[in-house]
């Protein structure tokens, strides 16, 4: 299986150009969504694949090791062509996300039943432990390369990530850099700002979600509700995707009529999100005898949007980051804090050695092509 078919998420070099031109951009932090840029992995062909290549072997498949080897690879020789330094973001999870199931029971329990095709047990534990084995290596490998960084947390979803390293300045960014998150999980669309962009691709579309979309990307809908109020629309209208029940009878539409009203009683969404916090009431209401149906029916929900907001927000994760109240928060930020640090870097052909015992054998010189431009 040849790696692109796998991770296949590439854009095109002219879409890359419109970013990096818009405003001169010298510097390029990229952000991969890992699970959600390889999803084909978790398709019938692909799955059934790596099983019988694993069986075939005394090794276990790497192919999903060296789809993002190239990936990494197709970005570098763009930044070398162009004259601009480029750095990568990886971000994934694994197992269930403690601080969302410990808010709400059904977080995201419809992706935990799936019995991937019928496989039996055998073939889906082995397809299981050759995912976990590439997610491994990635992580091993490429935190001793270059200009990459790994972050995979466990037991906490990653999707944060991003949004937690731009807002707390934990990255090398100025006016020269740009951020682009790779990404068609609009919960990732809370990132954007002017200096940070979401490339987005499905079947049918590769484009670049920018400022001032990000609504009208997520819900389909042309709407006056500003960027910021992303979180507090998801938290009242649902998240299907992510199994976050939303308040009944209220869309998309109705959330943007009642807007104004509703912010009126909100306040801003940085007051919003320190009542949460002190948990304190998130309505300021005085007469409600005025208020229609529907925001009558926002206000008796607000037990429900306050915990909504805490799964969908990536502020306040970030906000549950920044100060710990329990042990397994504060190894979390102690993670990212030291793989952002870490600055050991091996050299390229002691890695190939490496591989090459674990039957990993690379095209080319994509390893080689990361080392670009580093100094030691």
């Amino acid at each position: 299986m040849h790696p692109s078919s796998l991770l296949s998420y590439y854009p095109n070099y002219y879409i890359l150009d419109e970013i990096v031109s818009k405003k001169n951009y010298k510097e390029v932090n990229i952000f991969i969504d890992l699970k959600n840029c390889l999803q084909t992995v978790y398709m019938e062909h692909a799955i059934k694949n790596i099983v019988e290549n694993t069986k075939k072997s005394t090794f276990k498949d790497s192919s999903i090791f060296s789809s993002v080897l190239s990936f990494l690879s197709f970005h570098k020789i763009y930044s070398i062509k162009r004259n601009v330094k480029i750095r990568f973001y990886i971000f994934l999870e694994s197992g269930q996300s403690y601080y969302h199931t410990n808010i709400s029971k059904t977080y995201k329990i419809s992706r935990r039943i799936d019995n991937l095709y019928g496989l039996d047990r055998i073939d889906r534990d082995l397809f299981y432990e050759v995912l976990n084995s590439n997610f491994g290596l990635i992580e091993k490998v490429f935190n001793r390369v270059p200009f990459v960084k790994v972050i995979r947390l466990m037991n906490l979803e990653a999707d944060f990530v991003p949004y937690y390293l731009i807002s707390r300045n934990l990255i090398p960014q100025n006016e020269e850099s740009v951020n682009i998150i790779y990404s068609n999980d609009h919960d990732l669309l809370q990132c954007i700002n002017e200096r940070c962009l979401v490339f987005f691709k499905s079947a049918k579309n590769k484009k670049i979600v920018k400022q001032n979309e990000v609504v009208e990307q997520t819900f389909k809908c042309n709407n006056i509700v500003p960027d910021e109020y992303l979180p507090l629309m998801m938290a009242v209208v649902g998240d299907e995707g992510d199994d976050v029940k939303g308040i009944k009878g209220i869309g998309a539409k109705t959330f943007s009529k009642n807007f104004t009203e509703l912010v009126s009683l909100t306040g801003k969404m940085d007051t919003l999100y320190d009542n949460i916090e002190r948990k304190n009431p998130i309505f300021n209401v005085g007469n409600l005898n005025n208020m229609n149906k529907y925001m009558t029916s926002v206000i008796e929900n607000e037990k429900l949007i306050s915990d909504n907001l805490k799964l969908v927000s990536f502020e306040l994760i970030s906000r549950a980051l920044d100060n710990p109240t329990n042990t397994e928060m504060v190894e979390k930020k102690k993670q990212i804090i030291k793989i952002l640090e870490n600055n050991e870097i091996v050299d390229y052909v002691l890695i190939e050695k490496v591989l090459e015992r674990l039957g990993v054998y690379l095209l080319s010189d994509e390893l080689n092509n990361l080392y670009f431009g580093f100094k030691k």
